[in-house]
């Protein structure tokens, strides 16, 4: 796979996950975890790892489009998060589909 087609695939799976977390607002669900987020987007066929899952999270609240809690699971030895849920400007994009440098829809 090229560089360009790598980046536009992790743009995809970032916009992929910003809509679950919409979809999961819009059906009043409960906000997911980090490892809901991992199951469904394997679930969607998107080969990614946990490690790869909790990266882009992190990423996309660096962007400003979500945010969550964050926590060590001592008995799993590892980094969780919790309550992930859009910030406004997470949903400002993901509703009107607003593709940017961080994120591809469609």
């Amino acid at each position: 796979m090229s560089e360009e087609q790598e980046v536009r695939q992790i743009k995809r799976q970032r916009a992929t996950m910003l809509k679950l977390v919409r979809q999961g607002h819009e059906s009043q669900l409960h906000r997911m975890d980090d490892f809901e987020m991992w199951a469904a987007m394997q679930d969607l066929g998107m080969q990614m790892g946990r490690r790869q899952v909790l990266t882009m999270l992190q990423d996309m609240a660096v962007f400003g489009y979500v945010r969550f809690r964050q926590g060590f699971d001592e008995d799993q030895e590892h980094i969780c998060l919790t309550e992930i849920e859009l910030t406004a400007l997470g949903t400002a994009i993901t509703v009107r589909r607003q593709s940017n440098d961080e994120v591809l829809f469609g």
